[in-house]
C-alpha cells in the first residue's frame, strides 16, 4: 500500500511511453527521454523507502505547485528571456532564502544559457509571451 501512488505513477509513465513509441521518430524523441527519466525517477523513489508519513506536508506541497502554476502563467504572459530570470531570482530568493546577489546572478547566468543555446546555437526564436509578442 505504501507504494501505491508510484505504481500508479509508474503505470501512468509506461501508458505514456508505449503511446510515445508510436509518434514518428523526430516526434517522440522528447517524450520518450522524459518518460524514461520519469520511471527512473519513480524507481528512485520506490528504493529509498519513504512512505507517504515521511514526504513534506499538504501545504507545502501546495505552495510548490502554486509557484510552478505562477510560473507557467508568467512564462505564457510575457515570454521566456523575461519569464526565466523573475521565476528564478524569486524562488531563489523567497523560497531559497538566498541573498538577493546570489539569486540575480543565477537568473542572469541561467538567462544567458538558454538564450546562448536557443537563440544562438540552435537559432530557435524563443517565445516571446502575450503581452510582448508583435501583433
Amino acid at each position: 500500500m505504501k507504494y501505491m501512488p508510484s505504481v500508479a505513477l509508474a503505470i501512468l509513465t509506461v501508458v505514456f511511453l508505449a503511446t510515445a513509441y508510436t509518434y514518428p521518430s523526430q516526434a517522440r524523441a522528447f517524450p520518450v527521454a522524459v518518460a524514461w527519466v520519469m520511471l527512473f525517477l519513480i524507481a528512485i523513489d520506490m528504493l529509498s523507502g519513504k512512505t507517504a508519513e515521511d514526504r513534506p506536508p499538504v501545504a507545502g506541497q501546495f505552495r510548490a505547485v502554486a509557484w510552478l502554476a505562477a510560473f507557467a502563467l508568467t512564462l505564457v504572459l510575457i515570454g521566456i528571456l523575461y519569464g526565466v530570470p523573475l521565476y528564478i531570482a524569486a524562488s531563489l530568493r523567497f523560497r531559497g532564502h538566498r541573498s538577493w546577489i546570489a539569486s540575480l546572478m543565477a537568473a542572469a547566468i541561467t538567462t544567458s544559457g538558454i538564450w546562448l543555446l536557443f537563440a544562438v546555437v540552435l537559432r530557435l526564436d524563443l517565445y516571446q509571451g502575450y503581452f510582448l509578442s508583435p501583433r
